[in-house]
C-alpha cells in the first residue's frame, strides 16, 4: 500500500525515457557507418559496447523507478505509536435512576440530557471524555476515548425505558469516576455530574444521609485534584415520574396513593460542586457555550500515554537501493574509462 499512490503514474516517464536511449543507439551506429566499418569506427573511437550500454541503461532506470516508488511512501506491516499531546481528561457522570424520566425537563430529564452530552462530545472533541451510567450503582458507558463517533454510538440508544438504576447515589458515583482515570492520575481531570440529585421516595433523614455523603465524597475528592462540575436537570416544582411498559404506556409512580413528584435538589449540586471548585449549572435553558469556557479554564493534561496502530512506512527501501543503483552505475562507467 501506498500513501501517495499518485507518484506512481511517475512510472509511465520510463518509457519515453527508453525510447530515448533507443534513438541516441541507432543515431551513434548510423553515424559509424557513413565513416565506414562500423566495428573498425568503434574500435579506433574506443566507444562502449551494446552489452556496457544495456547495463549503464538497466542501473539508471532501474534507480529513476525506485526513487519514484520511494515517493509513493509506500507501506507495509502494523506498528504502534505514542500520541504525544495534551488536553483534558472529562467524565461525564449521568443518572440513570428512574427519577430522569421526569418530563419538566422537555422532552425529559434524560432526554435532554443526551442531547447535552453528545454536543459535549462535538464541542469537545479532541480531548479524552468517558461516561459513566449511575443511580443506586454505577457502570462505565464508555471509558476515555478520543473516538467521537464511537462515544456517539453509546449514547444514541440512552432513552426513558433505559432508565433501570433505581435511587441516586451520588457519593459512590463520584467514587468510581476516580478509579475510571489512570491510575494515579487524577490531578487537573474534571467530572461532570448530570443529575436532578434527587431520592424519590426516601424517608427525609435517609435523604439528609444520602447529601451528606455525595458532599463529603466530593471534598474528599477534591483533595486529590478532581473538579466536579454539576448540572441539574429538572425544576424547583417537580414532576411526577413516569414508567412506561413494553407497549410504551405510561403509568406513575405513587405512595400512599398519590403520584411522586420528583424535584431539582438544587442546593446538594451546588455544594458538591463548590467543594472541589467546580460550577454549578441549572440544566434548563443550559448556555452550553459558558460550560465549555469553564470546561477549558482547566490546564491540559498530558495524555501522551495513548498508542495507535499505523502502518509502517517503507519508503527508505526503495530510496537505499535507488542509492545503490546509481553508486553502481558510477563505478561502472570509471571502471570504462581506466580500461
Amino acid at each position: 500500500m501506498a500513501q501517495r499512490p499518485e507518484y506512481l503514474l511517475l512510472l509511465l516517464i520510463l518509457l519515453p525515457i527508453a525510447g530515448l536511449f533507443w534513438w541516441a543507439r541507432r543515431a551513434e551506429q548510423r553515424d559509424r557507418r557513413l565513416l565506414g566499418d562500423e566495428t573498425l569506427v568503434g574500435t579506433l573511437l574506443h566507444t562502449t559496447t551494446r552489452r556496457y550500454r544495456l547495463l549503464r541503461m538497466g542501473l539508471q532506470m532501474g534507480a529513476i523507478a525506485l526513487i519514484i516508488v520511494a515517493l509513493s511512501r509506500p507501506t507495509w506491516g502494523i506498528g504502534e505509536e505514542s500520541v504525544k499531546r495534551s488536553g483534558l481528561q472529562i467524565m461525564i457522570v449521568l443518572d440513570g435512576s428512574t427519577s430522569m424520566a421526569a418530563e419538566d425537563v422537555r422532552p425529559s430529564r434524560i432526554e435532554a440530557s443526551k442531547k447535552l452530552v453528545l454536543s459535549l462530545l462535538e464541542r469537545l472533541e479532541g480531548n479524552q471524555l468517558g461516561m459513566i451510567m449511575f443511580g443506586a450503582t454505577s457502570y462505565v458507558q464508555f471509558p476515555l476515548t478520543t473516538d467521537v463517533a464511537a462515544a456517539r454510538s453509546l449514547v444514541a440508544p440512552i432513552n426513558v425505558r433505559s432508565l433501570t438504576l433505581g435511587g441516586t447515589n451520588i457519593a459512590a458515583a463520584i467514587e468510581d469516576t476516580q478509579r475510571s482515570f489512570p491510575i494515579g492520575q487524577i490531578e487537573g481531570r474534571t467530572m461532570i455530574l448530570i443529575t436532578d440529585g434527587e431520592q424519590p421516595g426516601s424517608s427525609d433523614e435517609a435523604r439528609l444521609q444520602r447529601d451528606a455523603e455525595a458532599v463529603a465524597a466530593a471534598s474528599e475528592a477534591a483533595k486529590v485534584g478532581l473538579t466536579i462540575h454539576t448540572i441539574g436537570m429538572g425544576s424547583e416544582e417537580g414532576a411526577p415520574i413516569p414508567v412506561y411498559n413494553d407497549l410504551g404506556v405510561p403509568s406513575y409512580i405513587e405512595e400512599n396513593g398519590e403520584q411522586v413528584q420528583s424535584k431539582l435538589n438544587t442546593p446538594l449540586l451546588e455544594q458538591v460542586a463548590s467543594a472541589t471548585g467546580g460550577t454549578y449549572f441549572p440544566g434548563e435553558n443550559l448556555d452550553i457555550a459558558k460550560l465549555e469556557r469553564v470546561l477549558e479554564q482547566s490546564a491540559p493534561v498530558d495524555i501522551s500515554d495513548q498508542t495507535r496502530r499505523t502502518q509502517t512506512e517503507r519508503f527508505y527501501i526503495f530510496a537505499g537501493l535507488a542509492l545503490i543503483l546509481l553508486v553502481a552505475d558510477v563505478l561502472v562507467g570509471r571502471r570504462r574509462e581506466s580500461i
